[in-house]
């Protein structure tokens, strides 16, 4: 079963509800009455069919969000066939140096390369990536920000993660390459979804910047950041925090939300502080994720975890509190769940108020 879906359905255990294993679908389905809830590996029954496409593809995301009056990167959509034709230049017109290509839908970081500096490097870069990609998105680089994942859940934020790139120690013995090595063991025994740092394009992008090689030896205590994107899968690190979100920000988020009409999502956002407010700091909305990863707020490398899956099935009862009450009464859980049924209707009946009126 696909790690996110084993959160849900661990959650759904914990609750006493009804629940099937899916192995087509790589997860599960929850039963509710005569209602079908299914977890489809990392999707959830949460948002609608159309609202995920248009997130999923992050060029129609980007224009969607800009056009609400979003802050996001300046962006454009390129086909290999028009990169063919030798159309690049014309398509960049309005993009400024560095930029950022990546995949138009693409996830988990790949094929993403950040902080290209010219002409002759991007079209290097997009040739070789046009060998697996039919579209790029070519946009411009925001760096030297901080980098979150906030987690919105209908119109509520329930976890908010920091993300840093990948990055090495020195100990003053060994090279980089040898610290690569060193640290990618680690992460395999920490965490058996955490990627390895990965040594691409976007690394050597990195060394050129910081005018060192694979051979280089940090010094004892040295931190040697090694790219610009921040995904786990690719190296990055990443903890929970229970910071203060201002309330500007808080409404920016849900607003955000609401401009792509996605009950559930997780919106990778760069800034200098998630206190401040993004509109006014120069921070972006980089991507809209309608299945995003709860592991991550879950099973941090650091921080506290926050169990983001029980909220998101208890969204789903909070609807259905009868047929709930139901699933306990025949499983025989009703002496040591009454409470939490009671509860759930009458937050049911508050949900069923507040949608009607």
């Amino acid at each position: 079963m696909n790690k996110n879906a084993e959160c849900y359905y661990e959650s759904a255990k914990k609750l006493n509800l009804l629940i099937e294993q899916e192995p087509l679908i790589d997860g599960f389905k929850l039963l509710l009455g005569k209602r079908q809830y299914f977890f489809y590996g990392p999707r959830t029954p949460l948002n609608l069919n159309t609202s995920s496409l248009i997130a999923h593809d992050k060029h129609t995301a980007n224009k969607v969000l800009e056009k609400a009056g979003f802050p996001v990167p300046k962006s454009i959509a390129i086909y290999a066939s028009e990169f063919n034709q030798g159309l690049l230049e014309t398509c960049i017109k309005n993009l400024t140096f560095p930029l950022v290509i990546k995949p138009r839908d693409g996830t988990l970081g790949r094929d993403v390369i950040c902080n290209i500096q010219n002409l002759t490097a991007l079209k290097t870069h997009l040739h070789n990536k046009f060998a697996t990609n039919d579209c790029l998105i070519v946009q411009e680089f925001h760096g030297n920000l901080k980098s979150y994942r906030i987690l919105v859940l209908y119109n509520k934020i329930i976890g908010v993660v920091i993300r840093e790139p990948s990055f090495v120690i020195g100990d003053g013995s060994h090279t980089l390459h040898e610290l690569i090595e060193i640290t990618n063991i680690n992460r395999n025994k920490l965490r058996d979804f955490l990627g390895p740092i990965c040594i691409d394009e976007e690394l050597h992008i990195r060394l050129q910047e910081l005018q060192i090689d694979l051979g280089y030896i940090p010094a004892v205590d040295e931190r040697v950041t090694l790219g610009y994107a921040s995904n786990a899968t690719r190296g990055g690190v990443y903890q929970t925090i229970y910071k203060k979100i201002s309330k500007e920000n808080k409404q920016f988020f849900l607003r955000a939300a609401q401009a792509l009409n996605l009950n559930i999502v997780g919106f990778d956002v760069e800034c200098p502080d998630i206190d401040i407010p993004i509109q006014a700091s120069g921070g972006v909305i980089i991507e809209a994720n309608p299945t995003p990863s709860i592991r991550i707020h879950e099973k941090p490398m650091e921080g506290t975890p926050v169990m983001v899956s029980k909220k998101i099935i208890l969204s789903i009862l909070y609807r259905h509190p009868f047929a709930y009450l139901n699933t306990l009464c025949k499983e025989g859980h009703v002496a040591i769940s009454i409470k939490s049924a009671l509860l759930l209707i009458f937050l049911g009946l508050i949900y069923i108020c507040v949608t009607l009126f």
